[in-house]
């Protein structure tokens, strides 16, 4: 079962018991950690949809395919659905603040909260030993992050139910509400750097075009644009200045080495374009394309 499954699965049923668990004590910081918990739950689903749309093939109307359709849906959850999950977590919080506050649980809480934690421990144990096993995967990365992070709040919620203190329901439930914001923040960033088209990473595009310029028969390029489609499916587009005499079986040649050279150096990009030019006298325009490339941040 593909990763996203397994913390689908367990976020929600971790979600799950910690909303029941809400109905037996008043504690805040337990009731933002659900939140929590459920704002990863729609975040992975968000996900799942995109794999499912990503083994759709291109057609005339969606030449790239539909994937981009995830971000545009994880945007506009995000910007809702994580809205009004800080906004509650708030809300619960400054509740607890203003008035005499006392943490009251019964059994039944602190026994399902502590089998949510249980789940997240051993979620976040499972994930660090597949991690070691596989430290290249992108997914393990970010899901070990996202399995740290809940137990981290899952910890501070469980320590306020035990002991009753507002101190650490308080705290915790702060410190939740922040992971929450932050959290939607830089998803969303993500999200909206992909949609706006922008570019992979300048280390990446000085290397490619360090290569393609150490190919003899090419004598400057023109244009150098790159951008995403998605985070793992690049586009490249590039005009590239030749001898004059080269003929038609030369240029498919050198089209097919510049690709594969660029797929050498980063597999993500899925579609090249090379468009070929006679050389021309006039100043070498890779030049200050590379300074831009040096003096613009990744």
């Amino acid at each position: 079962m593909h990763i996203v499954w397994i913390m689908f699965f367990v976020n929600m049923l971790s979600a799950i018991l910690k909303a029941t668990s809400t109905t037996w004590t008043n504690s805040a910081s337990v009731f933002v950690d659900m939140l929590n918990d459920l704002g990863d739950t729609v975040g992975l689903g968000l996900i799942l949809l995109g794999l499912r749309l990503s083994n759709r093939s291109s057609s005339i109307t969606y030449p790239y395919g539909t994937r981009r359709a995830l971000y545009v849906l994880g945007l506009i959850a995000i910007s809702i659905f994580s809205g009004v999950i800080f906004a509650s977590a708030i809300y619960k919080v400054m509740e607890a603040i203003s008035g005499e506050y006392l943490v009251y649980s019964e059994r039944a809480a602190r026994v399902l909260f502590t089998l949510a934690f249980i789940i997240n421990l051993v979620s976040l144990i499972s994930l660090y030993r597949a991690l070691r096993g596989n430290s290249n995967n992108p997914a393990l990365e970010g899901s070990l992050l996202d399995a740290v992070s809940d137990f981290s709040a899952s910890t501070l919620a469980l320590l306020a139910l035990f002991t009753g203190s507002a101190i650490f329901d308080i705290t915790g439930g702060v410190v939740i509400s922040l992971v929450i914001l932050i959290s939607a923040l830089s998803i969303g960033y993500k999200y909206y750097q992909v949609l706006v088209g922008r570019s992979p990473p300048r280390s990446i595009m000085k290397s490619v075009l360090e290569r393609v310029l150490s190919i003899p028969e090419v004598r400057d390029v023109n244009v150098f644009n790159a951008m995403m489609i998605t985070e793992d499916e690049y586009m490249l587009i590039l005009e590239v200045e030749v001898d004059k005499s080269l003929d038609v079986i030369d240029t498919e040649e050198l089209s097919a080495r510049i690709e594969g050279t660029v797929r050498a150096i980063e597999p993500r990009f899925k579609h090249i374009v090379v468009e070929f030019v006679a050389e021309k006298r006039e100043p070498k325009t890779y030049k200050s394309i590379m300074k831009e490339l040096e003096t613009t941040h990744a």
